[in-house]
């Protein structure tokens, strides 16, 4: 009788730890994972009442009707990158939460969803990670995903990469910051961050914002590019050094 309680006992405590366990792994994998993004994700569904909307939002830019809450790009109409078509869509932003959304083992506290036709085209999420040390890993894990990346730092103080996939672009970036804690009688505690963002793109739309990009400067040898968080580097001047080049050597030739 003894050794069945025994028994009892420790299946009931295997359940309960493996009870554990499960519950565990399904709180860690809460949120969106952008890994499977399809692009046809309701931001507003998915948001619900997590949307900041104090972000896309300036109220002299409204009071000046240069664009209204949530339009992206801010200011369209002040800014204008593509005439009079210059409206591209919007962008929803979410309040920061913990683990709102995550890529394999690196979790995001804020996610951005990016609009076209009411159509999800793009998400960005921002994730504080704790050393450029991780960010590099985590560089190496997309290339064994992806391969080599498509575009890739051409100085030494660009960090950023692109990958193209069969449906998308990616995009990673990450800056470094200090943050200040003051607490009374004690001296105040400066700590070094490391934000990391990634942007995942609808290869197809990307292609297209680029084209127009390219069409409006040979029309009048001015580069603009839609401006905004939601900016693929690879065909911005100010962050493709050989695309800069090749409009400077033709505008000065």
């Amino acid at each position: 009788m003894k050794s069945f309680l025994l028994l009892l006992l420790s299946t009931v405590l295997f359940s309960c730890n493996q009870n554990d366990k499960n519950a565990s792994a399904l709180k860690e994998k809460e949120g969106l994972n952008l890994e499977k993004i399809d692009f046809k994700e309701k931001p507003i569904e998915f948001l619900k009442s997590k949307i900041d909307s104090n972000v896309n939002n300036d109220p002299d830019y409204l009071k000046k009707g240069y664009s209204m809450p949530f339009d992206y790009p801010v200011a369209y109409k002040l800014d204008a990158w593509n005439g009079k078509d210059s409206f591209y869509g919007k962008a929803y932003y979410s309040k920061i939460i913990d683990s709102i959304a995550y890529y394999q083992n690196i979790y995001f506290n804020r996610i951005a969803f990016l609009t076209h036709n009411n159509k999800t085209v793009a998400i960005l999420a921002d994730a504080e990670i704790k050393s450029d040390t991780v960010y590099n890993e985590f560089v190496k894990q997309l290339e064994k995903q992806f391969g080599k990346p498509t575009f890739r730092p051409q100085t030494t103080e660009d960090v950023f990469y692109e990958w193209s996939a069969k449906d998308r672009r990616i995009q990673i970036d990450y800056s470094k910051g200090v943050s200040m804690e003051a607490m009374s009688g004690k001296k105040t505690e400066v700590k070094q961050t490391f934000n990391m963002q990634m942007l995942v793109f609808s290869r197809a739309e990307g292609a297209k914002i680029d084209s127009i990009q390219q069409k409006n400067y040979a029309k009048t040898k001015e580069y603009k590019v839609m401006q905004g968080d939601f900016k693929l580097y690879k065909n911005d001047p100010q962050k493709n050094i050989v695309l800069m080049d090749s409009i400077l050597n033709e505008k000065f030739k």
